[in-house]
């Protein structure tokens, strides 16, 4: 029989280590080793963590080292995560092992140990320390050291610092070898919880005790078995009974899994038979859906066209054939009332996974999908990750959202892998969004994706009507408040008619910037090149990228005037302003800062629906897909606030937050109506969103995007470029834009241009400091390139990255981004 080879991946992010490395498999795990599982193996003279990415019988080595420990039997991972991961270093240039953190339990890391086994028992050492002539009552302390740490399992660090004063006893027991390194993999901090269940032991006698008549009665009544603080409270007993009963044979103990159970998920009672009366256009699409051979899907459906009774129609489909369902959201904040719908529709089959749950909630939820117990999975964006087996649809809700892409390593885009895993699986992908990404609809125009259109409010009611405010007027005729004269009396209305209100303020805080009238300071954060946000609540001025905090001080610190003043207004004034505007109005805020709290989405969402708030005041959280009949009115604060950002796509994120924050309102029986608040009502994306008109602002934005050879045109590629020292990261920046300028002059000599009159090398920005120069006490700079086709794209980055001298710069850190989306 041929010796099993197997080719593992280190779990180490380190772009040198991304290889494969052959060991030698022992023939006792030989028939439970899988791909896809994890091991223990010798590597660089210390025990390493890896992972078994192919089985073979093969070897180009003639020497080879064997695999040590098996983690998982079964692995860990699935095939089609395998695949994934390997598409998914390659497409967006980064470490496999960058992704394979996206792709395992929460809590699964598992990590190495360095420590001491002892050669002979402590007692065993205590003689022999004595016999080598050392006192007594040192060799006593050596014994009591010994036996705490067999018991605690020190690590090498804890075993020096309580040996360090006993000086000469630990190089002696080292040379003699009592004391013998080892380097373990340490058991993961997260895992299945267990409850000790207690039963009656029928055999045994009665008790007569009347605190054991108590418990044999109660477990008498409960044959499935009782934890333990349950028992003791139905019998009126102690711990020390259930102890002494235990001891005595007279009750059995064993221990239990339990799933610990997120926020949400509240018994539910479904049969099945769940009928909705589907209009003509939602019956058209799903006919037109479940017929096609297409795998991708664009709906593009108005704001309350039903698009989610489309998409849980779609999934009941293919939870009948047996298949599993994805349901991504943008926003942990959508996914109460995302959770309440599916579950009342498919019951205990959904699972739940976003970071706002504890780790043990996450790590048992994702392993019901693993095993089965779960097919219909709802998520924010890393839950496209999740252990698959059978996957048949993905559903991409709100898809035109910025949130779905990642902006840490791995940098992917949700869309372009719900592309990749519809084609590794075959599951269909319906991407669904009142006002699509322009790539998106590009693609469906094209043909890439099959498009389905909702054009009207499942309900025939029509979308609101938008009114735009000229703020420069309400200054002109002396009203310097927050709320123009129309939306104020607007609200007054609704709070008359008993009537919900949304109003949204992009920006979280009290006051934006904090400025001394005397000299001009603003107060800025120490670690990051942006002004300090005072937040009303703690008193306290916040930077909101280090999270660096300070008191508000009573003179400027740098010329000690008193006269140091708030500008600006966030969510936090403007719940302070409409309380003293509204006192009779019931308040609720919603943004990063209310709902830091686990299970707040929820709370929040719920006090909502039962009517007991009547204005919600928040950040773009309440812009996406909530649900509120109720809501009658929405006021938007500052409608351009977006606009001016160097961005290319700022026109169309203020165009997808208008749309969509306005089709928050009149989604029930009542019409709807918006009022816009703005210093800038004549540009086209407000203009647009005023009219609900997207075919317009597609048509107007494309055509800017083609003049300027931006997306969907050319692809964007991000070099980054981040030091603590600025001399550093600009000299990197600047060594590395002179390769790649070489490279676009060799490419662009070898390869003629595109009968489009586009380049297939368009365009290199840069270098230049970045939006934000300094975040985090790290001077940041980066290269923008603008690339016709994704061939020469990746030659372009994979020559650059090649010769460039990176051990020149040994500080500065690079990093590339695919599509950025913050530039």
């Amino acid at each position: 029989m041929s010796q099993l080879i197997a080719k593992v991946l280190m779990a180490s992010r380190a772009q040198h280590l991304d290889q494969l490395f052959d060991y030698m498999v022992p023939e006792d795990i030989v028939t439970s080793l899988q791909i896809g599982a994890r091991v223990v193996v010798p590597f660089q003279g210390q025990l390493n963590l890896a992972y078994v990415w192919e089985l073979t019988d093969h070897s180009d080595f003639s020497s080879l080292k064997s695999v040590r420990q098996l983690i998982d039997s079964p692995p860990l991972l699935t095939r089609t995560q395998y695949q994934l991961i390997d598409w998914l270093a390659d497409y967006y240039f980064c470490s496999r092992a960058d992704v394979i953190q996206l792709c395992l339990p929460p809590g699964a890391k598992q990590t190495r140990r360095d420590g001491f086994r002892l050669a002979a028992s402590p007692e065993s050492i205590r003689e022999q320390l004595i016999s080598a002539g050392f006192q007594e009552d040192i060799s006593q302390k050596v014994y009591q050291l010994l036996t705490a740490a067999t018991e605690a399992q020190w690590t090498r660090s804890k075993w020096q610092k309580e040996f360090q004063a006993l000086g000469v006893i630990w190089e002696w027991l080292l040379r003699s070898k009592l004391l013998l390194p080892i380097t373990e993999i340490a058991k993961p901090r997260i895992s299945s919880k267990t409850i000790r269940v207690y039963r009656w032991n029928l055999p045994a006698l009665d008790d007569r005790n009347p605190a054991g008549i108590r418990v044999k009665n109660v477990l008498l009544q409960h044959p499935q078995g009782m934890a333990g603080p349950e028992l003791a409270a139905a019998a009126e007993v102690s711990a020390a009974v259930i102890k002494r009963l235990l001891n005595q044979g007279k009750i059995d103990c064993s221990l239990q899994k339990i799933e610990r159970i997120p926020v949400g998920f509240t018994p539910v009672e479904t049969d099945g038979t769940h009928k909705v009366q589907f209009n003509p256009e939602q019956q058209t699409v799903l006919d037109t859906f479940k017929s096609s051979s297409s795998r991708l899907f664009l709906l593009h459906g108005v704001t309350g066209s039903g698009k989610t009774e489309v998409y849980f129609e779609a999934a009941a489909e293919a939870l009948r054939r047996g298949l599993q369902v994805l349901y991504l959201v943008p926003e942990i904040a959508l996914t109460p009332q995302t959770l309440a719908r599916a579950r009342n529709r498919f019951g205990d089959q959904v699972a739940l996974l976003h970071s706002n749950m504890s780790d043990g909630e996450r790590y048992d939820q994702w392993f019901k999908v693993k095993n089965g117990q779960a097919n219909f999975l709802l998520g924010a964006r890393s839950a496209v990750f999740a252990p698959f087996t059978k996957l048949g649809l993905v559903i991409v809700d709100e898809e035109h959202e910025t949130t779905y892409k990642q902006e840490e390593t791995p940098r992917y885009h949700t869309r372009r892998v719900v592309e990749q895993l519809s084609e590794i699986t075959g599951a269909k992908a319906i991407f669904g969004s009142a006002t699509p990404e322009l790539e998106s609809f590009f693609a469906a125009q094209t043909g890439r994706y099959q498009y389905l259109e909702l054009t009207r409010r499942y309900n025939d009611q029509s979308l609101p009507e938008v009114a735009v405010v000229d703020m420069r007027e309400e200054l002109r005729n002396g009203n310097r408040n927050i709320l123009s004269r129309v939306l104020h009396q607007s609200i007054a209305d609704n709070l008359a008619n008993n009537e919900q209100v949304i109003l949204l303020l992009n920006r979280r805080g009290y006051a934006t910037f904090i400025l001394c009238r005397d000299c001009g300071q603003v107060l800025k954060c120490p670690s990051c090149d942006v002004a300090l946000i005072y937040h009303a609540n703690d008193k306290v001025l916040r930077c909101h990228y280090c999270d660096y905090r300070q008191k508000m001080p009573d003179t400027c610190p740098k010329c000690h005037s008193s006269r140091i003043r708030y500008f600006g207004h966030g969510t936090q004034k403007l719940e302070e302003e409409m309380a003293q505007n509204f006192p009779q109005a019931r308040l609720i805020r919603m943004d990063l800062d209310s709902t830091s709290k686990k299970g707040a989405h929820q709370e929040i969402y719920q006090k909502l629906v039962q009517g007991e708030f009547d204005i919600l005041l928040g950040t773009q959280m309440i812009a996406k897909g909530l649900d509120l009949p109720r809501v009658t009115l929405v006021g938007v604060i500052t409608a351009d606030s977006s606009l001016n950002l160097p961005d290319f796509r700022a026109a169309e994120r203020t165009f997808h937050l208008l749309t969509q924050v306005a089709g928050r309102a009149g989604r029930g029986t009542k019409p709807g109506r918006v009022i816009f608040q703005t210093y800038n009502p004549a540009h086209y994306a407000l203009k647009y969103a005023q009219h609900h008109d997207y075919l317009g602002f597609y048509q107007e934005e494309l055509a800017q995007r083609r003049e300027l050879s931006f997306p969907p045109f050319t692809e964007l590629f991000r070099f980054g470029f981040s030091s603590i020292r600025s001399v550093k990261v600009s000299a990197a920046a600047e060594e590395f834009c002179r390769i790649l300028r070489e490279q676009q002059a060799k490419i662009a000599t070898a390869r003629p241009h595109e009968e489009s009159g586009l380049p297939q090398v368009i365009e290199i920005l840069g270098p230049a400091p970045a939006l934000i120069p300094k975040v985090q006490d790290r001077f940041r700079w980066q290269i923008l390139v603008k690339a016709g086709e994704p061939a020469v794209l990746r030659e372009l980055v994979q020559s650059t990255w090649s010769l460039f001298p990176f051990r020149k710069f040994p500080e500065v850190q690079i990093f590339r981004d695919r599509n950025p989306y913050a530039i």
